[in-house]
């Protein structure tokens, strides 16, 4: 399987998705009245999940089971990446052409199919695998394929023109929290303890065991967090409070567990793979901070009431920690020559993301008082701009490596 083609076509697919960012930005403040910014949005953020992020972790987990079972035949998993990457660019050219109908939803539909096959195959051909990380990347399929439910009620109120605001809200914060914080971190934990391994330090099982079970409930119950504008009653926001002090205590322990690896990483990381790592490290802890204080009724109001807020935690979670974590894993697949003009998209890159991130959560801070900060949106499109170059950058420079 062409693993170095099907990398470079994700890096491809994000520039695209920085492509409509930019569009999106530009449209805020200036005209171009053949695009809906709404079906640039529903574009967007599709293509981006599935386009990029989802494909990509499937390129990585191929990799990874090429790694430790070798006997496992894996033309099956490239079918399902070229579906899953035929359905992306419908979705694309759907979404920006109508919005949500019959075509979109089929698009859509494609690639959750795809999820549930890719699912099915992995759990099969995992049987054979004794590694740490491999309950990650079965945890993260099953939330991939339960987040389906959210997609599902969707098309049917639009197709069924019978729409529920809390209903709708409610299925769409499911669907993203199971895509994001399910199938998205579980898989880039996975990649991660299997680096760590790979860089001589394995996760002990008894460990491993216990920081699984603290993610996964945390998860699993977490979904209350996104609906608790609904009145839920006290026994189960109590549930939720404990999930999510679970899943705390299991990122202070990957934060940990990272420490100890970290004289490793020295020797058989670059630095700049190190810095990533601690950029990426950093968006975790807030995103983890942010989640603990919206159990806070007060503060998750505040969250979720305010739309400068919910775009900058989902661009904490999709892109600095997410989004960066993966092009970070690309590059050390060892599959491209890491060259000076690539580390400089890279670095740009980080820069931008920051830059992005930092500008949208003062905007969110500030939008409590209803202030705006001027040119606020003029700053989002040249940073914007700035990201799109950088991944230009990266891709031109992404040359796979000659073998001597």
């Amino acid at each position: 399987m062409q693993r170095t083609f099907w990398l470079k076509f994700s890096v491809f697919n994000f520039f695209l998705v920085a492509l409509l960012g930019v569009i999106m930005r530009y449209k805020i403040l200036y005209s171009l009245p053949f695009l809906d910014q709404k079906h640039l949005q529903e574009a967007h953020s599709h293509f981006a999940f599935y386009g990029w992020i989802t494909n990509v972790l499937y390129v990585l987990i191929v990799n990874y089971i090429s790694k430790v079972n070798p006997l496992v035949q894996l033309k099956k998993y490239e079918y399902l990446i070229v579906i899953n990457l035929a359905a992306s660019f419908a979705m694309l050219g759907t979404f920006i052409y109508g919005g949500y109908f019959w075509a979109s939803i089929a698009a859509s539909t494609a690639a959750l199919l795809t999820s549930f096959v890719f699912c099915y195959f992995f759990i099969r051909d995992s049987m054979k695998i004794q590694d740490a990380s491999k309950i990650w990347f079965l945890a993260g399929l099953f939330f991939a394929v339960i987040s389906s439910a959210g997609v599902f009620n969707l098309a049917y109120m639009m197709s069924s023109k019978n729409i529920n605001q809390d209903l709708y809200l409610a299925s769409e914060y499911y669907f993203l929290h199971f895509q994001y914080n399910g199938f998205f971190i579980f898989s880039c934990i996975g990649l991660l303890l299997y680096s760590l391994k790979e860089a001589g330090t394995p996760i002990s099982e008894k460990k491993n065991k216990l920081l699984f079970w603290l993610m996964f409930l945390g998860c699993f119950i977490g979904v209350g967090l996104s609906v608790l504008w609904m009145k839920l009653p006290a026994a189960v926001f109590t549930l939720i409070v404990i999930a999510t002090l679970g899943q705390t205590a299991g990122a202070v322990m990957i934060y940990d567990f990272v420490k100890k690896s970290w004289t490793n990483l020295v020797v058989k990381w670059s630095p700049m793979h190190r810095f990533v790592l601690l950029f990426v490290g950093f968006a975790f802890a807030v995103k983890i901070a942010l989640q603990l204080g919206s159990n806070i009724p007060a503060v998750n109001q505040f969250a979720f009431g305010f739309r400068n807020v919910v775009i900058a935690y989902l661009h904490l979670v999709l892109l600095m920690c997410i989004a960066t974590f993966l092009v970070n894993e690309i590059l050390a697949t060892n599959f491209f020559t890491i060259s000076k003009p690539l580390l400089l998209g890279l670095k740009l890159f980080l820069l931008g993301i920051f830059l992005n991130e930092f500008l949208l959560g003062l905007m969110g801070i500030f939008s409590i008082k209803y202030i705006s900060i001027p040119y606020a949106n003029h700053f989002l499109l040249y940073i914007s701009l700035l990201i799109f170059i950088a991944l230009l950058l990266i891709f031109v420079n992404l040359k796979t490596k000659k073998l001597h």
